[in-house]
């Protein structure tokens, strides 16, 4: 229910949803949002008009459906699209067009670099329904909107029936004023994402985690989404820790758990006291029910949250996130498969933003893991050295600790010769041998391999037998 004040306004600006897709026109630049957040009644209207439209770049980030316009027009011929964070709704046409269609930057820079370079036509933005003081709220969306509705010409608000209000922060919502439309969004509901099932290396990997004593009473958590970070979560309800925070980008359902358990009670943080700061969620309905007018969260832009200068007040700071190759040398590569055509499977996100603000942790407890499989589908996820087409999302000069199933090793201050032992030691028994060859052909070993086998290499902190 809008507020009666403000009602002779909201009056003027409303228009239907085919009405605002309408608002589109030949050669203009506009953004659908993403997370739970994504424009998806604009997406549909937009893709039946194909016919009469070029050259439309269509920008967006979070990917969380199949969009419409990608649908009806799967080669770009009219809809140019550029993604920040390619999920699995997008990446057929993220393989079928290219790395081109990616926007590469490390979170937390975005807004700045928003406000210098970037200009849009229209932002259709999702919102909750406006509020008493006339503000539409962005709900489990903050990240950069705001900023994006400061470089456009004209903002849609979608007001979205189910949408939360959450609690600021700052920038978490944009006044009426600011607004040139507003569409009432009764098509669709908010994307939920399902809790992810860990699989048996998942909680291989979370068990040597907690068993390296990373994370202790009153760490501040910031963790990923996935089943690995499920099976952290999962564990840390049953080891007694307490006192502990939370300042993440992404909020998950099973975060929730450790709220309604104690095990986080944000006591002890320093910047958000009492608080669980956070700049998107994506997770089940009854977690979005739960942010609703909670002020014991917080939500903010993603220059605050992401920033490593802010990350790095936080006391005893641990940071978790996955990689999907790692080279022998420390190198990680998190967002684009390799190959002769590589294509984009994520993004950078908030990856090396946390590594950054965990090394320059002002406590000097800052902690960051990169979680590897040491397998995928037969194939070692350890190579001696990154793949053509490959891109390396944290450089080897700041990774700190690496986890698979099979150990946890810390490379800061290693040699590259033994960081070649330590992880070698960490990856697959049946490829320990051959990437031990591979190490010593590409000149990683010029000493050979100086550790006997029932000594453990240089910064192995777990091992599994």
């Amino acid at each position: 229910m809008h507020s009666h004040r403000f009602e002779k306004e909201y009056q003027n600006k409303l228009i239907s949803p085919q009405e605002a897709a309408g608002l589109v026109e030949s050669g203009m630049v506009i953004h659908l949002g993403g997370g739970a957040s994504v424009a998806t009644i604009i997406d549909k209207y937009l893709a039946q008009r194909k016919n009469e439209l070029e050259d439309v770049v269509v920008r967006t980030f979070i990917d969380t459906c199949e969009y419409e316009f990608l649908k009806a027009d799967p080669d770009g011929d009219v809809f140019k699209w550029y993604s920040g964070f390619v999920l699995p709704f997008s990446r057929p046409y993220s393989q079928k067009r290219g790395i081109g269609i990616y926007t590469s930057c490390t979170w937390h820079l975005l807004p700045s670099v928003i406000r210098k370079n970037y200009h849009f036509d229209i932002v259709f933005i999702v919102c909750a329904p406006i509020d008493a003081s006339g503000h539409f709220n962005f709900g489990l969306t903050v990240s950069e909107y705001l900023t994006l509705c400061e470089v456009s010409d004209k903002v849609v608000v979608i007001a979205r029936k189910d949408m939360p209000r959450v609690c600021g922060g700052q920038e978490e919502a944009i006044h009426i004023s600011k607004v040139d439309y507003i569409v009432e969004d009764s098509e669709f509901d908010s994307f939920c994402l399902p809790a992810a099932p860990p699989a048996e290396e998942d909680t291989k990997i979370a068990e040597n985690i907690i068993n390296a004593g990373l994370i202790k009473d009153g760490s501040t958590i910031q963790i990923g989404i996935g089943g690995l970070p499920n099976s952290v979560l999962d564990i840390l309800k049953d080891t007694g820790i307490k006192h502990c925070g939370l300042h993440t980008e992404m909020l998950t359902g099973k975060m929730l758990d450790l709220l309604e358990s104690g095990v986080v009670d944000n006591s002890l943080k320093r910047l958000d006291k009492y608080k669980t700061a956070f700049s998107f969620c994506l997770g089940s309905r009854d977690l979005y029910d739960y942010l609703d007018n909670n002020p014991s969260l917080a939500s903010y832009a993603v220059d605050y949250i992401n920033n490593p200068s802010v990350i790095s007040q936080q006391p005893n700071m641990f940071s978790l996130n996955s990689a999907a190759q790692i080279d022998l040398t420390g190198q990680v590569a998190s967002e684009q498969m390799p190959g002769d055509m590589p294509f984009q499977i994520s993004g950078t996100g908030g990856q090396l933003d946390f590594v950054m603000g965990t090394m320059l942790s002002l406590d000097g407890n800052g902690v960051s893991v990169i979680a590897v499989y040491s397998r995928y589908n037969g194939k070692p996820k350890i190579v001696p050295l990154l793949e053509k087409g490959a891109a390396v999302t944290v450089p080897r000069s700041i990774v700190d600790h690496v986890a698979t199933e099979w150990g946890l090793a810390s490379l800061r201050g290693l040699s590259i010769d033994q960081r070649v032992q330590a992880l070698i030691r960490i990856s697959h028994p049946v490829d320990r041998e051959n990437l031990e060859k591979q190490a010593i052909e590409a000149g990683m070993l010029p000493y050979g391999n100086r550790m006997s086998s029932n000594q453990l290499p240089a910064g192995v902190l777990v091992v599994r037998p």
